[in-house]
């Protein structure tokens, strides 16, 4: 599968990588069933079911060791009170 240069952040806590952008580069897999390649065997074919996707070649820009934020959202209980310490009921 023929793969495109990106870049993007990079979430230890959680595993998540976010595209930033991308910078146009390919780089060809070179694989005959791959639509994208210079190796592509079905050069005159309309439809044929080759892969026709490029796949990401990530780059991290910036590395974080915590949760990404759709993560942590995700994790976090819903509701007004949460983080907050409960005052003497009298």
């Amino acid at each position: 599968m023929c793969s495109m240069e990106c870049f993007g952040d990079q979430y230890r806590g959680c595993g998540c990588y976010h595209r930033i952008y991308q910078t146009g580069v390919t780089l060809d897999c070179g694989s005959p069933y791959c639509k994208l390649s210079t190796a592509h065997m079905h050069k005159t074919a309309k439809n044929c079911g080759c892969n026709t996707e490029y796949a990401d070649h990530r780059r991290v820009r910036n590395l974080f060791q915590t949760k990404c934020d759709d993560c942590r959202a995700v994790e976090a209980p819903q509701g007004f009170d949460y983080g907050r310490r409960p005052g003497r009921q009298w």
